[in-house]
């Protein structure tokens, strides 16, 4: 009787650890589900604004000594290399893939540039974005709930038009973003709807004042204005040197140009491992005449971080067909790239 009830109990057990065993398996398998469910993975490049430890930089001047080993940086000045650029322009232009080219080329080291139609003006119109982002980031530095502040969207389709290049995560109607949010959307995505948001909730006089601090002639209150490559170019030089904004804040920005998803243009021009910050600018105008095709302006420019040599470099293209401007703007930027990587080999 008594070796009975034994084996009673030996089979019980055996039972409760089966169902243990069971249950931890079946725990496993929905912690990984929910994990995939709820998004517990590696966030996306892209995914949304993401915060650096404070101290840690990157893309401001100060942080290059020390992403270079100590005598690796050349401090070789760069031969003059603009006829080979004009070159491919006129090539281009001869070929009929664009009908105007203006590009700017800054050595960030020695200052040391050239140029080619770079004072040619372009109507930026909707393109304010970078220094409608340095406007928002000077004004948080004195008041840093100015990012956390939200504005709803309402969903009118006049709050920005979407060009070409559309981005990949919009605005939903009737939700309220964060301006930091709003920010990183209209850098990164380049979305037109985030940057009427934000101009229309910018206090008055704040832009004109960024423009006015850089003397940047351009007034953004008034329509029909122009700007040159030569000018816009104010902008990259004080956020790489952190001159007019913070360390942290100059550095943000910068960190929110280099996840632009342009991948056709600048980025395509140079290799893989290469950092670069910039921002694209599009307009399109619809011709005189019915049979006319639209007339793209392509606008793009950064910074390149050349390991040993990091350079600015701005290119502006128009014409009628879309992918051969993208094509102009990565051929400019290869050749560019490899001229400066060879002569500081």
């Amino acid at each position: 009787m008594s070796d009975l009830k034994n084996g009673n109990n030996i089979t019980i057990n055996r039972s409760f650890l089966l169902i243990l065993i069971l249950a931890v398996f079946s725990l496993g398998i929905f912690i990984g589900t929910g994990t995939r469910m709820f998004g517990v993975m590696q966030p996306d490049k892209n995914e949304g604004p993401s915060e650096e430890r404070e101290g840690e930089f990157k893309f401001i001047r100060i942080s290059l000594p020390s992403k270079r080993a100590e005598g690796l940086r050349s401090n070789k000045e760069l031969k003059p290399f603009r006829y080979k650029v004009s070159a491919l322009v006129e090539s281009t232009l001869k070929q009929g893939e664009a009908s105007a080219i203006s590009v700017y080329f800054r050595d960030l080291d020695n200052g040391s540039w050239f140029g080619i139609s770079e004072h040619d003006k372009f109507s930026p119109e909707n393109e304010l974005k970078l220094p409608l982002m340095i406007a928002y980031f000077k004004r948080a530095e004195s008041n840093p709930l100015v990012l956390r502040k939200t504005i709803r969207y309402d969903g009118n389709s006049d709050q920005g038009k979407q060009h070409e290049g559309k981005p990949s995560k919009v605005l939903e109607p009737g939700k309220s973003y964060a301006v930091n949010d709003l920010i990183f959307r209209m850098i990164a995505y380049d979305d037109n709807m985030a940057y009427t948001l934000l101009f229309a909730n910018l206090p008055k006089g704040h832009l004109d004042k960024i423009f006015k601090d850089l003397n940047v002639e351009y007034d953004p209150a008034k329509k029909g204005g122009f700007l040159s490559l030569s000018s816009y170019a104010s902008f990259y030089r004080v956020l790489f040197n952190a001159s007019y904004l913070t360390e942290e804040m100059s550095e943000k920005a910068l960190r929110y140009l280099s996840r632009s998803i342009f991948r056709e243009g600048m980025v395509a021009g140079i290799p893989p491992n290469i950092d670069m910050v910039s921002k694209l600018g599009e307009r399109s105008i619809q011709g005189a005449a019915d049979h006319d095709r639209e007339i793209y302006q392509l606008r793009e420019s950064g910074i390149i971080y050349h390991p040993n040599r990091p350079f600015l470099l701005g290119i502006v293209v128009r014409g009628k067909n879309y992918k051969q401007l993208t094509n102009s703007i990565r051929d400019i930027t290869g050749l560019v790239y490899n001229e400066v990587d060879q002569q500081l080999m």
